[in-house]
């Protein structure tokens, strides 16, 4: 029984373990997402709970809209999955322009351990929840997602033993081919994916949390003038 107990407690503590490593610029912990599998599908997770924090950061407009709560977890995991594709897209995209280094390049058997630091740089990203707080929330994202990008560069350098100027190249260049494939595929398929979204939270969610907080005092503070 205290076996089995333990094998269910051992992937949650690995999160955990992985989450605050990477957030602490842990050597440690980007080399295990480099070199294990089972690592690799933490960060993963990781990536995958930094959606669905995300998404919990923006439950106000769920909440307004008075959304089922099987929406409300449908759309949780479909933000989830969305962080997961665009470390996935990531990874691919810093292969590609792994080569124009010219140092330190990146081959396709490399894909999962890329894919595993980057998904593990999201970690910071599981504060994401705080970008419900009105006025500082999106200053937060920002820092979150600036962390985000460091802890990408420093996973690259040490965990792949990329020289720094080739991490940050692959690292940023990366980033900025997977936002513009995300960028365009998304304007091309804007209308489906709007009919997706809607389909899946019953909301088109275009407000956000500070402009519905917003609103909601501005209505209040005219219903206290009448």
């Amino acid at each position: 029984m205290g076996s089995y107990l333990d094998d269910i407690l051992a992937f949650p503590l690995l999160l955990a373990e992985l989450a605050i490593g990477a957030i602490g610029f842990s050597t440690a912990a980007f080399l295990r997402a480099a070199q294990s599998a089972e690592a690799q599908t933490a960060a993963v997770t990781i990536a995958f709970l930094a959606g669905v924090s995300e998404m919990l950061g923006q439950s106000i407009i769920l909440v307004v809209n008075r959304v089922a709560l099987y929406r409300f977890l449908a759309s949780l995991a479909f933000t989830g999955l969305t962080y997961v594709v665009t470390a996935l897209i990531w990874g691919l995209s810093a292969l590609a322009v792994a080569p124009l280094t010219r140092v330190g390049a990146l081959s396709l058997a490399d894909f999962s351990s890329v894919v595993g630091v980057l998904a593990l740089a999201f970690a910071p990203r599981l504060l994401g929840v705080f970008s419900l707080a009105p006025y500082f929330g999106g200053p937060l994202a920002n820092i979150l997602e600036a962390w985000a990008m460091a802890l990408a560069i420093f996973g690259l350098h040490v965990a792949l033993e990329l020289p720094l100027g080739a991490a940050v190249f692959c690292g940023l260049a990366g980033w900025a081919v997977s936002y513009g494939l995300r960028s365009f595929f998304g304007r091309l398929l804007a209308k489906q994916l709007s009919h997706l979204r809607i389909m899946v939270s019953g909301t088109a969610l275009e407000a956000t949390p500070q402009q519905i907080i917003d609103d909601l005092m501005d209505n209040l503070l005219r219903e206290t003038k009448k």
